[in-house]
């Protein structure tokens, strides 16, 4: 019985995931940013269920949005099938180490052409303001306890390194790839002393780029995802 109805749950999105696009205007486009948003700051735990009559309300929308939005999230794999309606899509351990993979070749990328940027000049200032910001509120959130706000300065920074890069196409595949991690992450970030390590890691991020350090850009940036995949891997 439970095959027929995640068979009749595809169905239901099924027109939505051969158009996705769709999605990318009016409130459908509004209601899948603000469900990305959850998954990013950790609101989302895996496994929940996300009901449409429950999110619409929440939204202020109509349903048929949310089950675009839903629709789109399916087809980027965010979320799967269950019965009447789709959950937060669990991966198992492998799957997570291969998207840790994925993200320390990225991100080590991505902080390498972020700080040749730096050292030509091709950033401004402001940059440099803001990434420290936000590397002060991730510190103050883990000295304050909260794992929530921690969570969201902490992909916060990691998001600003990569767009600096000046390539789009790292950013899109970043955005998904910390999504599909995010349930992992809140969960290594209420490990006290590992999130006060991650702290002092985004300081030496942070400066190398500053000083145009290309090749010490990308050795912190990849040895500080190793240390979060030791983490991932003790706590599971």
């Amino acid at each position: 019985m439970h095959w027929m109805q995640t068979a009749l749950v595809c169905a239901r999105y099924a027109s939505v995931m051969n158009k996705v696009d769709q999605v990318d205007t009016g409130s459908a486009r509004s209601v899948y940013d603000a469900l990305w948003a959850r998954f990013l700051d950790g609101t989302y735990a895996s496994g929940d269920r996300l009901p449409e009559a429950a999110l619409a309300e929440e939204l202020g929308v109509s349903r048929t949005p949310v089950r675009e939005a839903l629709g789109r999230m399916l087809a980027d794999g965010l979320v799967t099938p269950a019965a009447r309606g789709v959950v937060v899509a669990r991966l198992d351990h492998d799957s997570m180490r291969r998207l840790f993979d994925f993200r320390r070749n990225l991100e080590g990328f991505s902080a390498e052409l972020t700080a040749e940027r730096s050292r030509v000049g091709l950033i401004a200032p402001v940059w440099f303001h803001e990434l420290r910001d936000v590397a002060g509120e991730f510190t103050a959130a883990v000295d304050g306890g909260n794992a929530l706000a921690a969570t969201q300065t902490n992909m916060q920074f990691h998001g600003l390194v990569v767009e600096a890069s000046g390539n789009e196409f790292l950013a899109d595949a970043h955005r998904r790839a910390i999504a599909r991690l995010s349930v992992s992450t809140a969960l290594n970030l209420e490990h006290t002393e590992w999130a006060r390590e991650a702290a002092s890691q985004h300081e030496l991020i942070a400066k190398a780029i500053a000083d145009g350090e290309v090749t010490a850009a990308r050795d912190l940036a990849e040895g500080h995802i190793r240390s979060a995949t030791r983490v991932f891997d003790a706590a599971s």
